[in-house]
């Protein structure tokens, strides 16, 4: 979670039942929610849906789906952080999105490249905004790994937190990694890392 010159930003809350649209839709509308922006894909970020609503006057919902790491997810903005901070907490009680324990045990229990390079996605998806250690030492776990699967998934991981320390795992992919691919999305990464 972020303050940007005074507007609070939360984590990103990863839903468990991806593809529930249909019930964001109506939370929203039980809500009484105002339609902001409805988008939908966005294909070169594998984005391929967002929506935005104003829950107050100074509070946005962002509902977005990322076909990468095949996560949909809820984000607050919006001040005071207070305020936000509660509405994020409600909806946590209310939607049960992973929780950050659970995000980084499903690393751990997972078992074979797909399973990992998944888990690995949805942590980074729901990685807390400023740096974390846990979640870094995930990202720089799977940039490591001897599959490619599992390093591509954390090179991904990396552009959804975005967090300084990581640039250095980023160049050094973008170097030496064996596998063009992942050498290639590293620098596209970087190139859109402070944007």
């Amino acid at each position: 979670m972020s303050d940007h010159g005074g507007s609070y930003t939360s984590r990103r809350l990863v839903l468990k039942d991806w593809g529930s649209e249909e019930e964001v839709f109506e939370f929203a509308a039980e809500g009484r929610f105002e339609l902001i922006r409805d988008e939908s894909e966005d294909i070169p970020l594998g984005i391929v849906r967002d929506v935005l609503w104003w829950i107050t006057p100074t509070i946005a919902l962002q509902y977005a789906v990322d076909t990468r790491s095949q996560c949909s997810v809820f984000a607050l903005t919006g001040t005071p952080a207070d305020d936000v901070k509660g509405i994020v907490e409600s909806i946590e009680q209310g939607v049960h999105p992973w929780t950050l324990k659970e995000l980084l045990a499903a690393v751990n229990d997972a078992r074979g490249p797909a399973e990992v390079a998944a888990a690995v996605l949805r942590a980074g998806m729901g990685a807390p905004q400023s740096f974390d250690r846990k979640f870094y030492k995930v990202v720089r776990t799977a940039i490591r790994s001897h599959d490619a699967e599992v390093r591509s998934a954390g090179v991904w991981a990396t552009s959804y937190s975005r967090w300084d320390k990581s640039r250095d795992l980023l160049e050094t992919t973008a170097e030496a990694d064996p596998e063009p691919s992942i050498r290639r999305d590293a620098r596209v990464i970087l190139e859109h890392y402070d944007s």
